[in-house]
């Protein structure tokens, strides 16, 4: 039985034998935009993208305040590099997540470059999302199947 799944793992890998350059794709975000990406079957990284990019965002700005940082404006921009090889299984080598994020924060302030610096290694160490991303956080993908007739079955 072909499943949705397996049609567009195999339209992937097709279109990345066609043409291997575009396996090669850029992500980006922004804080307070959400993007609908071209390729559906990536738009769950682009979300977290855009998750971080917002809790940047809000982070900067919460703490700024507690440290008495003047700030008038924060825009930040998160980009990434993703292989499709990964997310098709055409390459067990290749990640399924992106090779890289890069992370921009432009701040509209008064504040000298000590302060902004100072602002910037608290967020390095405080965002959430950012620290997500950064380290390795011990997951158990657990499933649960449900039978036909018959009792649910875990793993």
């Amino acid at each position: 039985m072909t499943t949705e799944t397996d049609t567009t793992r195999h339209r992937l890998q097709d279109e990345i034998r066609r043409e291997p350059a575009r396996a090669q794709i850029t992500l980006k975000a922004r804080a307070g935009t959400a993007t609908q990406t071209a390729r559906p079957e990536v738009d769950h990284v682009q979300r977290v993208l855009e998750a971080l990019a917002g809790s940047l965002a809000a982070t900067y700005r919460r703490f700024a305040a507690a440290l008495d940082i003047p700030l008038t404006d924060v825009e930040i921009r998160v980009e990434a590099g993703l292989d499709l090889n990964g997310i098709a299984a055409a390459d067990d080598g290749v990640r399924a997540g992106p090779s890289h994020v890069r992370a921009e924060a432009r701040l509209t302030s008064s504040a000298d470059i000590y302060d902004l610096e100072r602002l910037r290694i608290t967020i390095e160490r405080h965002d959430p999302i950012l620290d997500l991303l950064r380290h390795a956080t011990p997951t158990r993908l657990e499933i649960s199947i449900n039978l036909r007739d018959s009792n649910p079955l875990a793993a």
